[in-house]
């Protein structure tokens, strides 16, 4: 079973990882003492801290073609008599248009916490950014895995970028990846994860946020869901270069924002668990300190 540890390992893992920012510690440590707390303290204090406000997850990119994305968080937390839902956003959309999809399906009085995973993150940031009475009604935002710099493996299936690192088998693998890409219709959404995320990146950073912006950042060690976990191709393109199956881990990394920082974690491992992960501890862990210091 998964359990948290040194995040500073990667750097015996991944000796070429460029050097970066580490943020404070301190968020991260106390993620790891209530990882360890029996489930009733751990449950009554999440139904304490999130009282009344409403919990809505965001899907990543492709989140809606892979089964369970999500949802075992959602029936968790509604279990416990928490108002919690998954947004309907779409695989095929761009960030603008899930954005208008959030700003419907959040209308209402009620306060909000958003929780995006990856490309979720940044729709829900966009969302507070662009209607500002979905903003005035918004807790704060938690980001798991939410990328600032682009996909290189969605780079070289789409802008057919890193080609000095294809094989013949890989180029072959890689037709066909694109080729599924387009025929369900999410190259616009993820060209938006390309070089082209910088010019979204300059307006997210470009806003003052008076609520509370918190990122988990991860590293991988194995590959899991195969839909979001691309070791051996990273490994190609940057060799010894620590990533999370998805991201470079730098890229993972927001300034001035609170993280927590796990090793071992898969890009969908939060959306999905499974390899020993518990996904629906890892919300109730990340939501019980977010909505408390909140």
């Amino acid at each position: 079973m998964w359990t948290p540890g040194d995040f500073e390992d990667y750097r015996e893992r991944w000796p070429a990882t460029p050097a970066f920012q580490r943020p404070d510690p301190a968020v991260t440590e106390r993620f790891s003492a209530l990882w360890t707390a029996d489930e009733e303290t751990l449950d009554g204090r999440l139904s304490a801290a999130v009282g009344d406000v409403r919990v809505v997850f965001v899907r990543g990119f492709l989140g809606n073609l892979m089964p369970g994305n999500l949802v075992a968080p959602t029936r968790a937390l509604t279990a416990l008599g928490i108002s919690a839902g998954i947004a309907p956003t779409s695989t095929s959309a761009t960030v603008e248009t899930n954005v208008e999809t959030l700003a419907r399906h959040v209308d209402g009085p009620e306060a909000l916490v958003l929780c995006g995973h990856s490309k979720g993150g940044l729709e829900s940031l966009r969302l507070c950014d662009l209607h500002a009475d979905v903003r005035d009604r918004v807790v704060g935002v938690v980001l798991s895995q939410t990328p600032r710099g682009p996909s290189a493996v969605l780079e070289s299936l789409l802008d057919r970028a890193h080609e000095d690192s294809l094989s013949t088998r890989r180029w072959v693998e890689e037709w066909t990846q694109r080729l599924g890409i387009y025929a369900v219709g999410a190259h616009a959404g993820g060209g938006q994860l390309t070089s082209a995320l910088a010019g979204l990146i300059s307006e997210i950073d470009g806003i003052e946020r008076d609520y509370p912006v918190w990122q988990t950042a991860s590293w991988s060690s194995q590959p899991t869901t195969w839909l979001d976990s691309f070791h051996e191709r990273l490994g190609e393109i940057r060799p010894g270069c620590a990533h999370d199956g998805q991201f470079f881990l730098e890229d993972l990394v927001w300034p001035d924002l609170p993280h927590i920082l796990l090793p071992h974690i898969d890009h969908a491992q939060p959306a999905m668990g499974g390899f020993g992960f518990d996904h629906v501890r890892y919300w109730k862990v990340v939501l019980t300190l977010f909505c408390e210091a909140a």
